[in-house]
């Protein structure tokens, strides 16, 4: 009968009016969500999902993890950010959920004051621009998960990170 309990409870959610039934998360939107939350944060507009940067970014995903393998892709088109975790067993949601964070915590210690030239570029903070970058208006995520873990690409546009650009569209959290 303890088997029987949780089969029970879903169909009565299902066919009882009034009761509560939460889908499960799309990764993509929980994505989105996240980074223009913190965007947000940054005076900058949130980001809408786009088709065409949200197949490259699903296409390179895929191809990273079919592969094994874990770089940017070559002449993109787009503003690209990549994370990659071993494991396979964790919801993508959970995982894209922390590239974010992990991306954002590059904030910490940045200087907003300092324009990057090609001569002081500090590649560490790099995620964390791109994701509060100004004139960044589309976004793409491609999510992919198998044998070899799992892999999250963030593809933006208009890209980011623009040498001598950086005090104009990265902006002090309010």
């Amino acid at each position: 009968m303890r088997q029987l309990l949780p089969v029970i409870a879903a169909v009565l959610a299902l066919v009882v009016p009034g009761t509560a039934y939460a889908a499960p998360a799309d990764p993509v939107a929980v994505t989105v969500e996240l980074i223009n939350k913190h965007r947000a944060k940054h005076g900058a507009a949130p980001l809408t999902v786009d088709p065409e940067v949200t197949r490259t970014a699903q296409e390179w995903a895929d191809h990273l993890q079919t592969t094994d393998t874990f770089e940017h892709r070559p002449n993109n088109l787009y503003g690209e950010n990549l994370y990659a975790v071993g494991s396979r067993t964790r919801a993508l949601d959970a995982v894209a959920t922390k590239a974010i964070e992990n991306w954002y915590g590059e904030s910490r210690g940045y200087d907003y004051a300092k324009e990057y030239n090609a001569g002081n570029v500090d590649y560490t903070k790099l995620h964390f621009t791109a994701l509060v970058w100004q004139s960044s208006t589309l976004v793409g995520v491609g999510l992919a998960q198998g044998r070899s873990g799992t892999y999250v690409v963030v593809n933006f546009a208009k890209r980011g990170n623009t040498l001598g650009k950086f005090v104009d569209n990265v902006r002090r959290p309010a």
